[in-house]
């Protein structure tokens, strides 16, 4: 029997299911999406050669596995997967402004290979309804507040960029704090609830791949802000609210709204609280 969507649904984005690949293609993809949110190991790596071979050799079999399957969209989770963790491995882990390379190589993956050119569902714009904009709301005063009681109750440091704006004068650190909230928050939709929640809600359905990218973001902030056991929690359930609104709107626009708010508030933060 066949499924339909609804009207204004990307091609396949609401499908679950094997749909998009078999089984091999979207465990090799959900693999590959939880090995992005590990640069925790990074730092180590860089200076332990056998435990980095291991690493990169594990990524490189997952790649080969997904390849070998045939399926577009493991093929383009992998791809966007080994892009993030080269660039990480190679310029160190919070060097910026490595998420422009991010950005522009995650833009340009679906095009590597013309056999996995995808039709770019993951940059459509999606809707902003009643629903979308409460939840949206929802999850731009909850994580604000989250992470204030957070940042008052750890007073964590800023990371080198954010930390530098407060020896400048106020317009220029209010700039700054803009320009890393609309490029960190584009280069983080764009692999996360981007390419990876799009290409795994066909493979493995619409809340495993939200989950699952959760998995990975939280993961990523151990070493970020929020960071620690208790900031890696915060933030995989911070993206789960993401994901779900991705989900909701079916498209990029208003998690990444939500996205900016968040940075923002962790921007203005470092500048005046810690």
């Amino acid at each position: 029997m066949t499924r339909t969507t609804t009207t204004g649904t990307a091609p396949g984005y609401g499908d679950a299911g094997p749909a998009g690949g078999s089984r091999t293609a979207a465990v090799a993809a959900v693999i590959a999406v939880v090995l992005t949110g590990l640069p925790i190991v990074v730092p180590w790596l860089r200076s332990h050669p056998l435990p980095l071979v291991l690493y990169v050799s594990v990524l490189a079999a997952v790649t080969a596995v997904a390849l070998r399957t045939g399926s577009p969209r493991a093929a383009r989770v992998v791809l966007t997967s080994d892009l993030v963790l080269g660039i990480t491995l190679v310029t160190g882990l919070g060097t910026w402004p490595a998420p422009l390379g991010v950005a522009a190589l995650v833009v340009l993956a679906s095009g590597l290979l013309p056999r996995f050119r995808q039709e770019r569902e993951w940059l459509r714009p999606g809707v902003f309804n009643r629903e979308v904009f409460w939840l949206t709301l929802a999850t731009v005063v909850v994580s604000g507040v989250a992470l204030t009681v957070w940042a008052w109750l750890t007073d964590p440091s800023g990371g080198p960029y954010l930390t530098s704006l407060q020896q400048q004068p106020l317009l220029v650190g209010l700039l700054g704090i803009l320009a890393f909230s609309l490029i960190n928050s584009f280069c983080e939709e764009a692999v996360f609830r981007g390419v990876f929640q799009t290409e795994l809600t066909p493979l493995i359905g619409a809340l495993p791949a939200v989950a699952v990218q959760a998995v990975s973001f939280g993961l990523l902030h151990i070493t970020g802000f929020p960071s620690g056991a208790a900031g890696a929690l915060l933030a995989g359930v911070y993206g789960l609210f993401l994901g779900l609104v991705r989900q909701r709107s079916e498209g990029m626009a208003a998690p990444y709204v939500a996205h900016v708010c968040a940075d923002m508030t962790i921007g203005l933060l470092v500048l005046t609280v810690l």
